[in-house]
């Protein structure tokens, strides 16, 4: 269906093309000192999109969960964001320097009452009750700066570029706790979110020396994944209006550099050798890194932008 609606869309595209470079008009042509902005939009990323947002309706505790028990590698595709604003400097009436910046992510507030341990401990009727919440913050950003390229001064002209490409994806997860950990209350009233594993919840701790049971504070066990990649671009920009244009390229990354640092997740709890609480750092990963090659990393940009003269 997405490839249907997308064929038919370039259909569409190269008919308006074909029918304005039959035209004889004067279109605009830029001189040097012109700006342009546009947006750019790359159906061919929709199928490598990184889930760093939850689906609309999704329950926002399975999403943290799932995030939570997907402790490995998070790789950057190297892909074009899926839509991303671009901004272009004219160095002369055939060339110009463009930057490009796309930018998606989230932050997912979970929030759940909890039995107040403190109250239970006076009064086990009570009905007072503690908040829980976990955190999720995670998001993408895409950087491209490059060069391109014009040839014809008509309504259709060839266009072709390079960009430098910068990416960041990932994030962390942070829980607080409305039941304070304590020497008198070692194991403290929590969500379920927080249980085992084992229990259909996030917690993986494994009983280490004098601590039997830890919850997680902070876990950055997705990281964040660094991308560096060389991309190139090849197509045509077609001029419906005097300073507007549709543009329309093939573009493809041939080679990307993925960098994920040190993983890690910190826990707390009570230490019956130190007959205190403590925090402490359970290594997840020690980082990893990668190539990515080839050619068929390729994509789609449409982009419409702006001209502004001097």
């Amino acid at each position: 269906m997405k490839r249907t609606i997308l064929i038919l869309a370039l259909l569409g595209i190269l008919a308006s093309i074909s029918n304005l470079q039959a035209q004889e008009k004067k279109y605009y042509i830029p001189k040097k000192g012109d700006w342009a902005i546009g947006v750019t939009f790359n159906p061919a990323s929709i199928s490598s999109g990184i889930a760093i947002q939850p689906e609309s309706g999704d329950f926002a505790g399975e999403y943290i969960s799932s995030l939570a028990l997907n402790p490995k590698q998070m790789f950057i595709m190297s892909k074009d964001p899926l839509a991303a604003v671009r901004i272009k400097y004219q160095t002369s009436q055939k060339s110009a320097l463009r930057a490009t910046i796309g930018i998606n992510g989230s932050v997912v507030n979970y929030n759940e009452y909890v039995r107040d341990d403190l109250s239970y401990s006076l009064d086990p009727n009570t009905q007072n009750k503690v908040v829980d919440r976990a955190t999720s913050a995670y998001n993408s950003v895409s950087i491209m700066l490059g060069g391109e390229y014009k040839l014809g001064e008509r309504a259709v002209r060839f266009v072709w570029g390079w960009d430098v490409i910068y990416s960041i994806a990932g994030g962390k997860l942070n829980y607080s706790y409305g039941n304070q950990m304590t020497e008198y209350n070692r194991v403290p009233t929590t969500m379920p979110l927080m249980g085992t594993i084992q229990d259909g919840g996030v917690n993986d701790f494994m009983a280490v020396n004098g601590i039997t049971y830890a919850r997680p504070v902070e876990s950055y066990n997705q990281g964040y994944i660094h991308g560096i990649g060389f991309s190139v671009d090849m197509g045509l920009e077609c001029f419906v209006a005097e300073s507007l244009s549709l543009g329309l390229a093939l573009n493809f990354t041939p080679v990307m550099f993925t960098f994920q640092p040190q993983t890690w997740t910190v826990y707390e709890g009570f230490n019956s050798n130190s007959g205190s609480v403590m925090e402490f750092n359970s290594l997840v990963s020690p980082g990893s890194n990668a190539v990515l090659y080839g050619t068929e990393n390729i994509g789609c940009r449409i982009s419409l932008n702006y001209y502004f003269g001097k």
